[in-house]
């Protein structure tokens, strides 16, 4: 009983001292902790390196250090520096930690990992955020659902697998209901979120924003997607667009003229009937049985998708009124039910006339840095003003290489310094290998977030 008190005794102390740093260093806990600016902060070194083995590790030399791999995306970065300060913070500065993937993710025996791996969750995923999102998702332990717990893995930077298991450890839902939340995989919510369509990146977050994200900031990465929903109403002509982006009329060529024996010029022949077929009067191969028609008008080609500054837009979809939300595969049957033609006993007696649908236009962010997204509510024929107007903020993280900057300079307000910082902007982010296009092994599960 003294055994099993003093595991425990030591489990709540070091979810106590990640609740304390936060409050030394005044951080917010109800917004996502800038875990990395916090190595800083400490004066700890922080290093990205390529590590195939090791997560990351800490560094007793010095001050002390901690090491993260650029192996992996940002979300488990950050966890891995959540590790390793736990390590720094519980075993006050002393004794090196070489940390894999049993060590910061895993099931481990090892209780100084496991207490590691609570200061890690405590600090990223404190109480205050946690009910925060789940207060402004309208969600409960009982309803909550696989959306509702990646929303609170995005906003905390986490791992999907990472926010299920804090959110037991809160004794927001219990052991079972966990089991069940993961069953799913994260990037099947991801393409749900995006009506179907699967992220460029597996790894990248998805944010779904609407009306009410008007002239609003949101923090994302690099290769992260917004899905932005706004209404539409198609039958006044208008629709989202962004400035400068046009979109003429399609001009389909005339159908030929059909000729007759009567057209054809006088030194022809003329055609000989067919005993048994009605004759056309039009030469050439007669059409095998069962062939379709050649169409007499090309068909119109698909909408080429805009680019938006400093953004791709990747995915443009209008959903009808009275379409729900779809999961992905209902989805797929819906986008292939609109070019069908519907069968007579599906005609309702009451069609929707000028319903206000839900224009979906998917953005992703390829580079690092400050973005800004401009819609106007306009006519796509004509040189109006627009009836209205939508702006959203981005401020794009890139992704972390090599030391910081900071910590190499003894001056930071040296003009090198600020082309150095350019220079990282503007450096491509380096390559991780996407989750599988068919299924996903239950590592990937925890690197998708």
């Amino acid at each position: 009983m003294a055994a099993g008190g003093g595991r425990w005794s030591r489990r709540i102390q070091a979810a106590e001292s990640a609740g304390r740093l936060l409050a030394e260093f005044n951080v917010d806990p109800a917004r996502q902790v800038d875990v990395f600016g916090m190595c800083e902060d400490l004066g700890l070194w922080l290093a990205f390196l390529p590590m195939d083995k090791l997560l990351g590790a800490f560094i007793p030399e010095g001050a002390g250090g901690v090491l993260v791999t650029t192996q992996r995306p940002i979300p488990i970065q950050r966890y891995t520096a959540a590790h390793e300060i736990g390590h720094w913070r519980l075993d006050h500065g002393h004794g090196i930690a070489l940390d894999g993937e049993e060590h910061v993710l895993g099931a481990t025996p090892v209780e100084r990992e496991q207490l590691a791996q609570i200061f890690a969750a405590s600090l990223l995923m404190p109480p205050p955020l946690v009910f925060g999102v789940l207060d402004r998702l309208d969600a409960t332990g009982t309803s909550l659902d696989p959306h509702q717990a990646y929303a609170v893995a995005r906003e905390a930077g986490v791992s999907y697998e990472a926010a299920v298991r804090q959110l037991t450890h809160l004794e927001v839902i219990t052991p079972d209901h966990a089991v069940e939340l993961r069953r799913r995989r994260p990037l099947q919510i991801k393409a749900e979120l995006a009506l179907g369509r699967r992220p460029v990146n597996g790894y990248a977050d998805v944010w779904p924003v609407n009306e009410h994200w008007d002239d609003q900031l949101l923090a994302v990465r690099v290769e992260d997607e917004v899905v932005i929903s706004l209404p539409e109403n198609r039958s006044t002509g208008y629709r989202w667009m962004f400035p400068g982006e046009h979109s003429p009329p399609q001009v389909t060529a005339p159908p030929p003229a059909l000729h007759t024996h009567q057209d054809q010029p006088p030194d022809a022949a003329p055609a000989r009937p067919v005993r048994g077929r009605v004759n056309t009067g039009t030469s050439g191969p007669r059409p095998r049985r069962g062939a379709r028609p050649a169409p007499h008008h090309r068909r119109p080609r698909p909408r080429q998708l805009p680019s938006a500054a400093g953004a791709d837009v990747v995915g443009d979809e209008y959903v009808p009124a009275r379409t729900g939300w779809l999961p992905a595969r209902a989805a797929r049957r819906q986008r292939l039910a609109r070019h069908a033609p519907t069968p007579p006993d599906e005609i309702t007696s009451a069609p929707v006339v000028a319903g206000t649908g839900r224009r979906v236009l998917s953005v992703r962010f390829p580079r690092p840095g400050p973005a800004t997204l401009r819609l106007q509510y306009r006519s796509p024929y004509s040189d109006t003003e627009p009836a209205s107007d939508y702006v959203l903020h981005a401020l794009v993280e890139p992704r972390h290489v090599g030391f910081s900057i900071d910590q190499l300079a003894e001056d930071v307000d040296e003009p090198w310094i600020a082309q150095a910082r350019q220079r990282e902007l503007e450096r491509p982010p380096d390559p991780i290998d996407d989750v599988p296009d068919e299924a996903e092994t239950p590592g990937d599960e925890d690197s998708s977030v």
